[in-house]
């Protein structure tokens, strides 16, 4: 099978999200039964026994799975310069996506990144070959008005985008030549005291070559809630999106791993974890966890009345979630 005979997909995951990145690649087969893909999945290190799920998973549907441990594959020198990068409260593997030339075989020219945390629910056959015309190595959605400070703190310009990297379609040639000379890693070393995230350095290193997708395409929790949290050039645009969603990203809002999860599409994830687990013939549980766990019956009287009366939208708080519309 050739490049272009298949869609290769990018994603990072450790033993503590496994679960996650079955479920979303659950999502990602079952919207998408015409298509043939190949996972490269890169981790610092991952179990025998969820090895063989993932192996199980991908090859119930027909597709390939390749595991990667950047950190045995990449010369000390560029190891050392990602590790010593601020990673705030996130994993350290946050910055594995920006080994994607590195690691990817160099007969592939592109590929799509997808952060495990989300479920898929239309085809990505238009998504993944996004025409990034003459110039642009990265397209992908643009980042909420909080990432406002972050341009600041780089020095780029309000008029240039700074992305969510949780669904990203790359050109990896055209990244490969920017790259010559190790001028990625020479940049990071540069700029590694204003960095706290590979978002940074993505919006930084690439300025000037990103394009951008619709919003349906990475619809993060925070585009559910009354308060608009996008640019206000893309107002209504979100309401479109809200009404065709493509892919879910559970990166803001309590996650619907968690029994409080107030997202309007958590039944999504509870779907294709059931899925998951039978197609992989092994039982996972569905009994979801706390986050939040109110404390008193007077506190969780007060949560179910208020969810019930924002609902009907007797009462409207900004931060409440809409109400679902189920597919």
């Amino acid at each position: 099978m050739t490049d272009s005979d298949q869609m290769n997909i990018v994603i990072v995951a450790d033993d503590n999200y496994i679960q996650h990145a079955g479920v979303m690649l659950t999502s990602l087969f079952e919207s998408n039964r015409k298509h043939n893909f190949r996972i490269f999945l890169l981790t610092d290190s991952i179990s025998r026994d969820n090895t063989i799920r993932l192996q199980r998973l991908t090859s119930a549907y027909g597709h390939r799975l390749e595991i990667h441990i950047p950190d045995n594959e990449l010369t000390s020198e560029r190891r050392d310069i990602i590790d010593s990068l601020n990673s705030s409260s996130w994993n350290k593997m946050i910055y594995y996506k920006l080994y994607m030339p590195d690691i990817l075989p160099k007969n592939i020219k592109r590929c799509l990144f997808l952060d495990v945390d989300m479920v898929v629910v239309d085809d990505i056959e238009s998504l993944y070959h996004t025409d990034l015309g003459d110039n642009a190595i990265i397209a992908a959605v643009e980042d909420v008005v909080s990432c406002i400070s972050r341009k600041d703190a780089l020095g780029i310009e309000d008029s240039q985008p700074y992305i969510n990297s949780g669904v990203m379609v790359c050109d990896i040639n055209r990244w490969r030549e920017k790259n010559k000379n190790n001028s990625l890693y020479n940049f990071i070393a540069r700029y590694s005291d204003i960095i706290i995230n590979e978002q940074d350095v993505i919006a930084k290193f690439f300025n000037g070559r990103i394009s951008l997708l619709p919003i349906r395409w990475n619809m993060v929790g925070c585009n559910y809630l009354r308060k608009k949290f996008v640019f206000p050039k893309y107002y209504t645009e979100l309401s479109e999106a809200r009404k065709h969603p493509a892919i879910h990203h559970f990166c803001t809002l309590i996650q619907p791993w968690y029994a409080d999860s107030p997202h309007p599409y958590r039944h999504l994830y509870v779907k294709y974890l059931k899925t998951y687990s039978q197609t992989i013939s092994e039982p996972i549980s569905l009994t979801f966890p706390y986050k939040n766990k109110p404390k008193t019956y007077v506190q969780k009287i007060r949560y179910m009345v208020g969810r019930i009366l924002n609902f009907f939208d007797i009462i409207q708080q900004p931060g409440y979630v809409l109400p679902k519309v189920r597919y």
